[in-house]
């Protein structure tokens, strides 16, 4: 660089840093104030980087014009035109949870032994909260005060179609169902109980009774059934309630099939399923008690052709839970 011009821009950017570098703190650039402290005006060194607390504000300020622009462009007028319809959504998804209530209700009171599902026992479920907008990027009360309606309308919303979905809504979990039931309550093996539900619900059975729902709440139980016992619906059935649960089911006309290799037994492949059938797994090694096989109206067993002499009670009871699909889907 040559000239008048070129010799005095060095000196005068020397003199502009000496300023930056005499004010400059190492100690208190590596502390959160030193962070967040805004640029000194004072300072005439042109090239001082811009601190974070000045990117923060710019982009809270880009960002609060943006929002208000989108606010002024959907008025708040035209968002009441749509109250009624979420009215009727809010009516309808709290209509379905009153149903499933007193659905609860009716069974527990004609019959002791038997629970449908229902909403856990822990209603307390974590959030994050939501960012009022007027505290963050100073709305105007009036702007804000014709909005914090629309927010709680939604927030309720949100709650309903949550307690809808913990509710297991009736119309959802019977739409396309079979009306197959499956009787696990003499297993107590965790990983055939989680297995079981997620072979009934892929297949759509129409029940799971288990001997105590509090098993579904164990770790290795929902490890193992991913969800399933959120989708089919699991009945509570203790051990001592099984005759007088499928004497009920048979006078609601079902069919009652057991799994289990007796001298009577019909072999899988070769017995026809009827639409309406209960099927009854034994426990782990013992296998259904005489007293519950007397009541049947059917036995099968699994045709084998190794030495071992019985598969796991899971396995068989989804291969069991397969041949009655197949069945149902070839009629």
């Amino acid at each position: 660089m040559s000239g008048p011009v070129g010799q005095f821009e060095p000196a005068r950017l020397r003199s502009s840093m000496q300023g930056f570098l005499d004010a400059f703190d190492p100690n208190l650039a590596a502390t959160p104030e030193g962070i967040f402290t805004s640029k000194d005006e004072d300072i005439e060194f042109e090239c001082v980087p811009t601190s974070l607390m000045d990117q923060v504000n710019d982009f809270l300020n880009v960002s609060t014009s943006f929002l208000l622009s989108c606010f002024r462009m959907f008025p708040v007028s035209s968002m009441n035109n749509s109250q009624d319809a979420r009215g009727d959504l809010r009516m309808s998804m709290a209509n379905d949870e009153m149903t499933l209530k007193n659905e609860d209700l009716a069974v527990q009171q004609s019959d002791q032994t038997l629970s449908t599902p229902g909403h856990p026992k822990d209603k307390t479920f974590n959030f994050q909260k939501k960012v009022t907008l007027e505290k963050v990027i100073g709305f105007p009360n009036s702007l804000a005060d014709e909005y914090s309606l629309v927010y709680v309308e939604i927030e309720e919303e949100d709650h309903l179609y949550t307690m809808m979905l913990l509710g297991r809504n009736t119309d959802l979990l019977k739409d396309g169902r079979q009306e197959l039931i499956v009787i696990a309550s003499l297993l107590d093996r965790i990983p055939n109980l989680a297995g079981l539900a997620r072979t009934c619900e892929v297949f759509k059975a129409a029940a799971l009774a288990i001997a105590d729902k509090s098993v579904m709440q164990d770790k290795q139980f929902q490890l193992i059934s991913v969800t399933a016992e959120k989708w089919v619906p699991v009945l509570e059935v203790p051990i001592c309630s099984i005759k007088p649960f499928l004497e009920k089911k048979k006078r609601d006309g079902f069919c009652l099939v057991g799994l289990e290799q007796t001298a009577n037994s019909v072999p899988l492949d070769q017995y026809s399923f009827p639409r309406k059938t209960v099927l009854v797994l034994g426990r782990e090694k013992e296998g259904i008690p005489v007293d519950i096989i007397h009541i049947l109206d059917a036995c099968v067993e699994i045709p084998q052709l190794g030495v071992v002499r019985s598969l796991n009670v899971h396995v068989s009871g989804a291969i069991a839970i397969w041949e009655y699909t197949r069945q149902q889907r070839s009629k």
